[in-house]
């Protein structure tokens, strides 16, 4: 077995927590901060209205998914083989509770309760696939893992539930949605 031969800082699941929930904290606030008019976009209720109404290319959207988290995939990998890997994943975290933040902030303002129910609808089922994929990498880092086989191992896993991820997101997330909006 080959050793990585470093030691990383310490990165456990409180802070992985409080970095998700202070991002979080800054999208909300972030949002605050704007004027009405931009929030414009795809919480409009014109686009929610072609959206339900709208002929899905399957297969260009599957290669437009499947790039874009095959790519956050094979960086939050190499990530993980850092030496800085704990600064990177809490870095990461971070953005990510702030863009959730964010997103959720927008579709509250422009749609009150509808909107929270339609950023819900938009991660089910395809997060049941992801929170395992990129989760094990996630925790590799907080146990300090070192041993590349084993890690390479995991992240082959997680690949397949990547996988799977995309495969709902693209088929099955949309219809999911198109529903929502026709009976909203």
């Amino acid at each position: 077995m080959k050793e990585i031969g470093y030691n990383r800082g310490s990165l456990n699941s409180g802070t992985c927590l409080i970095l998700l929930f202070a991002g979080l904290l800054a999208g909300i606030l972030f949002v605050q901060t704007l004027d009405a008019s931009s929030f414009a976009g795809i919480f409009s209720e014109y686009f929610l209205n072609q959206y339900a109404s709208l002929n899905i290319d399957y297969k260009r959207l599957l290669r437009y998914v499947g790039g874009y988290r095959c790519g956050q995939y094979a960086f939050l990998i190499c990530c993980g083989a850092l030496s800085a890997a704990s600064v990177l994943m809490g870095g990461i975290l971070f953005l990510l509770g702030m863009t959730w933040g964010t997103l959720i902030s927008v579709s509250t303002v422009r749609l009150g309760l509808k909107g929270v129910l339609i950023c819900v609808a938009g991660i089910l089922p395809q997060i049941f696939f992801y929170i395992p994929a990129y989760g094990w990498v996630l925790m590799w880092v907080w146990k300090q893992g070192n041993n590349r086989k084993k890690y390479l191992f995991l992240a082959a896993v997680g690949f397949f539930f990547l996988i799977f991820g995309i495969v709902t997101e693209v088929y099955l997330n949309p219809l999911i949605l198109q529903q929502i909006l026709r009976k909203m």
